[in-house]
C-alpha cells in the first residue's frame, strides 16, 4: 500500500471498494499526491457547493491535492487505469481551480 497520510487514509477508505481501487493505483503512482476529499454526505456536498449529482456523495470520487506536475500526469493516468473487462475508465478526470492555491485532481470511478 502506498505511503498515504492518516488523514488521506481515512478519506480514502471512505471510497466503494472499485474507487479505493483506482485511487489507491493513483497515490502508489504518484507519491507526493495525498487525497483532499472522498465520501461527502449530501448535507456537507450541499455545504461546499458540490454538485446536487456529485460522485462523491456516491463514494464513487476522490479530489487529490500535490505537486502541479503531478496533478497533470496523474490526470493523464487516471483515463489509462482499468482493473478488468467491466472497468471502463473514470468517469469524470477533472483538473479543477487550476493555477489557484486550491487547484486539485478530481477523478470519479
Amino acid at each position: 500500500m502506498p505511503t498515504l497520510s492518516p488523514q488521506s487514509l481515512r478519506k480514502v477508505r471512505t471510497l466503494a471498494p472499485h474507487a479505493q481501487h483506482h485511487a489507491l493505483q493513483l497515490v502508489s503512482e504518484f507519491p507526493l499526491l495525498q487525497v483532499s476529499s472522498a465520501y461527502r454526505s449530501a448535507r456537507h456536498n450541499a455545504r461546499v457547493k458540490g454538485s446536487p449529482t456529485s460522485f462523491h456523495i456516491r463514494r464513487r470520487a476522490a479530489d487529490f491535492i500535490g505537486p502541479d506536475h503531478d496533478l497533470q500526469r496523474a490526470a493523464d493516468r487516471a483515463w489509462a487505469l482499468r482493473v478488468g473487462p467491466r472497468c471502463t475508465g473514470p468517469e469524470e478526470v477533472l483538473l479543477e481551480f487550476w493555477g489557484t492555491r486550491r487547484a486539485h485532481l478530481h477523478v470519479a470511478w
